[in-house]
C-alpha cells in the first residue's frame, strides 16, 4: 500500500491558491488604503495651498499701501 503524505504535489494545490488568494487580497488591501490615505493628504495640500495663496494676496497688499482686498 502506498501512504498520501502533504508532500506528493497533487496535495499542495490548495495551499498554493490559499496563499495566492492570500497575497492577492493582502495587495488589494494595502494598495486601497494607501490610495485613501493619498486622496486625502491631496485635498489638504490644495486646501493648505488656497490658504498660503490668501495670506500672500493679504500681506501683499499691506505692503502696497494697502491697494489689495481685505
Amino acid at each position: 500500500m502506498t501512504s498520501t503524505s502533504d508532500t506528493e504535489p497533487g496535495r499542495n494545490w490548495p495551499r498554493w491558491i490559499f496563499w495566492t488568494f492570500a497575497a492577492v487580497a493582502l495587495l488589494l488591501l494595502v494598495l486601497e488604503h494607501r490610495a485613501h490615505l493619498l486622496g486625502w493628504w491631496l485635498h489638504a495640500l490644495l486646501g493648505l495651498c488656497i490658504v498660503l495663496l490668501y495670506l500672500a494676496v493679504k500681506y501683499a497688499g499691506d505692503a502696497t499701501g494697502k491697494s489689495g482686498p481685505r
